[in-house]
């Protein structure tokens, strides 16, 4: 496999990175900095035989969920953002040697596939292409994107770039057959290890699981993950303070933000049920770092959230961050 290059300007959620030291990188969002992306080291070499494998060499995977927890606890650099009034996992700049574009990969994907499981990739990308007529915007990521994949183990993820684009194959993922939802014993796996991360019953997690995030593809676990194709400087964002915790109850209105990292809710009203301070200003979003979440605040509707109140005084207005290092908080549908 080639490894394919990507200028820096055009960086964006889920596209890897190898290091000095030729480690492997994953890019977290769209919001970055000159002097280094937001992200996090996932696969280094391995001294002993792995399940990952690049050329002669094996790689140990550092980081084994997605969970922010893990992530964090595992980065060996971080940096205090403030927008995030936290301290966020970065890869600088200055020690990345390649960037992998997962649009690129998924075009070699079908013209060239080198074993099974890209095989596999490869159709299932064209068969989000003949459903939704999409030409650009579909990409693959996960250690398929370095070529590092275990062709017998690994699952296929998949990265869609553009709101046009990600409406149209979540409706596409909906409504094919060719994407079957987890049942059985992979419904029991999923639900038990998000209700153990996440501290929700095993029950609410169930009703946030979408096929158009996760399912089977001819046999093969697959994760879907969206992304608008826009991105800016995170130093220039707001600043926000974190003022204490706050439980509500609410009506979330959906929208596109939510299927970007970290996704984003509008709240349309809200009742504080709890909160160590009375906020300052109205509460006006959820952010949420947990991508369970997801469904929910795309999709909208009646919520019940914990999580930490963060307040800006140059917007005038707070928001309720889910998710993140210092709260791990929840969002469940009220039905």
């Amino acid at each position: 496999m080639e490894e394919v290059w990507a200028s820096q300007e055009t960086v964006l959620d889920h596209y890897y990175v190898k290091t000095v030291g030729n480690c492997y990188g994953v890019i977290v969002g769209n919001d970055h900095t000159p002097f280094y992306y937001i992200g996090y080291l996932k696969y280094c070499p391995s001294s002993s035989a792995t399940y990952w494998k690049g050329g002669e060499v094996f790689y140990e995977r550092l980081v084994k969920t997605y969970d922010p927890f893990q992530v964090h606890k595992h980065a060996a650099l971080k940096e205090y953002i403030p927008f995030y009034d936290s301290q966020i996992p970065i890869i600088p700049v200055s020690i990345i040697r390649r960037i992998y574009d997962p649009v690129e990969r998924a075009r070699e994907l079908l013209l060239k596939p080198a074993d099974v499981l890209e095989a596999k990739a490869s159709t299932l990308i064209q068969a989000l292409q003949d459903c939704t007529g999409l030409t650009s915007g579909i990409g693959v990521t996960g250690s398929i994107l370095p070529g590092i994949h275990n062709p017998d183990l690994s699952d296929i993820d998949i990265v869609i770039y553009g709101w046009r684009e990600s409406l149209k194959v979540i409706e596409c993922v909906r409504e094919s057959d060719l994407f079957q939802p987890f049942t059985g014993g992979l419904m029991e796996d999923w639900s038990s290890r998000l209700s153990k991360m996440s501290g929700l019953p095993v029950e609410t997690v169930r009703q946030l699981y979408r096929k158009y995030r996760r399912g089977l593809f001819s046999g093969t676990p697959y994760s879907i993950m969206f992304n608008t194709q826009h991105g800016g400087n995170v130093l220039l964002k707001p600043p926000f303070k974190t003022l204490g915790e706050i439980i509500i109850s609410g009506m979330v209105e959906g929208g596109l933000d939510a299927l970007s990292y970290p996704s984003e809710g509008t709240l349309e009203n809200y009742k504080v049920l709890d909160s160590t301070v009375k906020p300052p200003y109205d509460v006006t979003e959820i952010t949420s770092f947990e991508t369970l979440y997801t469904s929910i605040l795309f999709e909208g509707g009646d919520v019940l959230v914990k999580g930490l109140l963060q307040c800006s005084e140059r917007l005038e207005a707070c928001r309720i961050l889910v998710g993140g290092v210092e709260g791990k908080g929840f969002v469940k549908p009220v039905s």
